[in-house]
């Protein structure tokens, strides 16, 4: 069997409201492209990031410091691209409906 990669990362939570809908949507959204298993852990509690209601578990607040684990095929682009949303702020473009 071949070895798969491992990414593991820190990431901060940065919007005031912590994990809420948007950010979990944008979350769920960008882990379903990769085909790699993509986690986060916070507080003893581990969330599938392919998961909304996972997400929602973490009950993650502003300013926590989030495990991010990637494995697979594409783990490093999959950290790359979950690590860019937590680095902007989950920030959206203007050209995008709010």
């Amino acid at each position: 069997m071949e070895s798969e990669g491992v990414v593991c990362r820190h990431v901060r939570v940065t919007p005031e409201e912590g994990l809420h809908l948007r950010p979990l949507q944008m979350l769920v959204r960008k882990a379903l492209t990769f085909s790699s298993t993509i986690t986060l852990t916070f507080d003893g509690r581990r969330a599938d990031v392919k998961s909304a209601f996972d997400l929602m578990l973490l009950a993650a607040p502003t300013g926590a410091i989030l495990s991010l684990e990637t494995s697979g095929s594409d783990a490093a682009a999959a950290a790359d691209a979950i690590s860019e949303l937590f680095e902007t702020g989950f920030s959206i473009s203007g050209s995008e409906v709010r």
